[in-house]
C-alpha cells in the first residue's frame, strides 16, 4: 500500500509569513513616505530660496535704476509733499528715481534723452502682517510706478502708485547671522526678517532677506531660508556733486525748475537770465590726454604711470558728460511766460566763439529750448586751441539781458593781460580778472542790473586753485570771487 504525504502550511505558518509580510509592506510604506516628505521638504525649501532670490533679483534692478537709497521715513514726504506710503507696516527703505523717458518717442534718434518725465514719489519697501496664517507672519509690499507693457514705468506717478506683495513668509526675527556692514558705511538695521545696510552716500545697499514655509518641517519646525545680496545706484545723484544749497536765492530770481532745484554739475541757478559760457576745444577731447597726478596734503602730485590720462566722469569723456548733462539741465529749465521770464544764452569757445543766439540772449520759449538742444547736438571740440573767454566775459559784463555766468572748462588760456589788440571794459591794461572783478564790484553792482554772478566749473584739472594742479594756476577761481560766485572742481 502507497502512502502520500501532504505538504502545505500550517495555521502558524501562514500567521507568521502574514505578519513579515504586513510588516514589510509597512516598513516600505513608512519609507516611501519618509522619502516622499524629504522630497516636498527640498521642493519646499528651494521654492523658498527661489522666491527670495527672485526677489532680491528685482530690488537690485530697481536700485541700479535709481539715484538715492532712503534709509530715513521722514525724507519721503521731502521728495515731494504730495508723495504717500503704506502707513500700515514697518519701513524699510525706499529708492528716488532720475527723471526718465516713459515711451519710445521720448528719445532723440541718436538716443539722447529729449522728453524726461519727472518720477516724483520714491518707491517704498516695507513689511506689514501676512492676510494669512497659511503665508506667514511678515509680507514684504513694493508701493510704487507701475509698469507698462514694454517695460516703461507710468506717470504721472504717484496718483498711480500701487502696492504689490514681492514676498511672503518673512520671518518674525532673525535666526542665522545678519550681514556686516563696512566700517564707512551706517548702522545695520534688522526689521523682523530682513537686515539692511546703506553707505553713508545712499548710494549702496545690502540686503539679506529670511523667509520660512510654516506648513512644511521637520518635528513641527518651518522650513527657513536666507538670502542676502549687495548692489549700487548707478545713476548720478545731483545731490552729491552739488557743493551749493539749492535754497540759495539771494538774488530772489532763481527759476524754479521741472522737478525741483535748477542746478547743473554742483552749480545751482540764482537768476532767471543765464548765459553758459563752455569749452569746446580739443582739451576737452577723449582723445587729448591730460596729466596723471592727484592732490595729496593739499597739493598737486604727479604719476608716472601711466604719465597721462583720458579722464571720464560717469563713464563719459569729459565733453560728452557736458553735453549730455547740459540738454538734461535745459530741458528742465522753465519756459518764459507773462509773469516771470526766462533768458538763455549759451557760448562755445575754443579760441573763437560760437553763439546760440547770435543777438544776444533770448526769452526760452518751447522754440528756443528746441533750438539749444540741436545747437547742443552739432558742438564738437575737435580744435586745438584753448578756451580765450575774456572777450565774452567783458560783453557779458555789460548785459543787462545776463544776471549769472556760468564758465565752465578743462584747460587754461594763453593770455592773460589786456592789451590794445584785446581790451575789457575799454581798458588795454591790467590782468582780465582784476578788471572784471573790479568792475563788477564797484560799476555794475552800483547800477539797475546788479552784480554779475560768476560761477566756474572746473572738470578734472582745479583751476580754482592754484596749489592743486600741475600749472599752478586759479584762473576760474580769480574770476568766480563774487559774494555769491563759486569754483567747484569735479575730478
Amino acid at each position: 500500500m502507497i502512502k502520500f504525504k501532504k505538504n502545505g502550511f500550517s495555521i502558524i505558518e501562514l500567521i507568521i509569513a502574514g505578519s513579515i509580510s504586513v510588516t514589510a509592506i509597512g516598513i516600505g510604506y513608512s519609507l516611501l513616505q519618509i522619502a516622499l516628505k524629504g522630497n516636498k521638504i527640498d521642493e519646499t525649501q528651494m521654492g523658498i530660496n527661489g522666491r527670495i532670490n527672485d526677489t532680491l533679483d528685482f530690488i537690485l534692478d530697481e536700485v541700479k535704476a535709481s539715484k538715492r537709497i532712503i534709509d530715513d521715513e521722514s525724507k519721503i514726504i521731502v521728495q515731494n509733499k504730495n508723495c504717500t506710503f503704506p502707513r500700515e507696516g514697518e519701513f524699510l527703505f525706499g529708492i528716488s528715481l532720475p527723471d526718465q523717458a516713459l515711451v519710445k518717442s521720448d528719445y532723440l534718434p541718436k538716443g539722447d534723452l529729449l522728453n524726461l518725465n519727472q518720477i516724483e514719489c520714491p518707491i517704498i519697501y516695507s513689511l506689514r502682517p501676512s492676510l494669512t496664517a497659511e503665508k506667514g507672519p511678515y509680507t514684504l509690499i513694493r508701493y510704487g510706478p507701475q509698469y507698462n507693457e514694454i517695460g516703461y514705468y507710468i506717470s504721472p506717478s504717484y496718483l498711480k502708485f500701487q502696492e504689490t506683495v514681492l514676498l511672503d513668509g518673512i520671518t518674525e526675527s532673525t535666526k542665522y547671522k545678519k550681514i556686516e556692514c563696512p566700517d564707512n558705511w551706517g548702522n545695520i538695521k534688522t526689521v523682523k526678517g530682513i537686515s539692511i545696510c546703506v553707505d553713508n552716500y545712499k548710494k549702496a545697499i545690502e540686503i539679506q532677506i529670511e523667509a520660512a514655509d510654516p506648513q512644511y518641517g521637520i518635528e513641527n519646525n518651518e522650513l527657513r531660508s536666507i538670502a542676502s545680496v549687495g548692489g549700487f545706484s548707478s545713476i548720478q545723484d545731483e545731490n552729491l556733486i552739488s557743493t551749493i544749497t539749492e535754497n540759495k536765492n539771494s538774488l530772489n530770481n532763481s527759476p524754479s525748475c521741472i522737478g525741483g532745484g535748477c542746478c547743473w554739475i554742483g552749480i545751482c541757478l540764482k537768476s532767471n537770465k543765464i548765459t553758459y559760457l563752455i569749452d569746446n576745444s580739443f582739451f576737452m577731447n577723449k582723445d587729448y590726454l591730460h596729466h596723471n597726478g592727484n592732490i595729496i596734503n593739499g597739493n598737486w602730485e604727479s604719476i608716472d604711470n601711466p604719465e597721462f590720462i583720458s579722464p571720464r566722469i560717469n563713464g563719459k569723456n569729459l565733453f560728452d558728460y557736458v553735453i549730455s548733462t547740459l540738454k538734461q539741465h535745459i530741458n528742465k529749465l522753465p519756459t518764459s511766460d507773462d509773469s516771470d521770464k526766462m533768458y538763455i544764452q549759451i557760448i562755445a569757445n575754443n579760441g573763437s566763439s560760437n553763439y546760440l543766439f547770435e543777438d544776444g540772449p533770448q526769452e526760452l520759449t518751447n522754440n528756443n529750448k528746441i533750438t539749444a538742444l540741436s545747437y547742443l547736438d552739432n558742438l564738437k571740440s575737435d580744435v586745438i586751441s584753448p578756451i580765450d573767454p575774456w572777450n565774452d566775459i567783458c560783453r557779458i559784463l555789460e548785459s543787462e539781458y545776463i544776471g549769472q555766468l556760468v564758465i565752465l572748462s578743462a584747460w587754461k588760456p594763453e593770455l592773460y593781460t589786456a592789451s590794445t589788440n584785446q581790451t575789457c571794459i575799454g581798458l588795454n591794461k591790467g590782468n582780465f580778472a582784476n578788471i572784471i572783478n573790479e568792475y563788477n564790484q564797484f560799476t555794475r553792482s552800483k547800477s539797475g542790473t546788479g552784480t554779475l554772478v560768476i560761477d566756474a566749473i572746473s572738470l578734472y584739472n582745479n583751476f580754482c586753485e592754484g596749489s592743486k594742479n600741475i600749472f599752478a594756476n586759479n584762473w576760474l577761481g580769480s574770476i568766480s570771487k563774487g559774494a555769491e560766485s563759486n569754483c567747484i572742481n569735479i575730478r
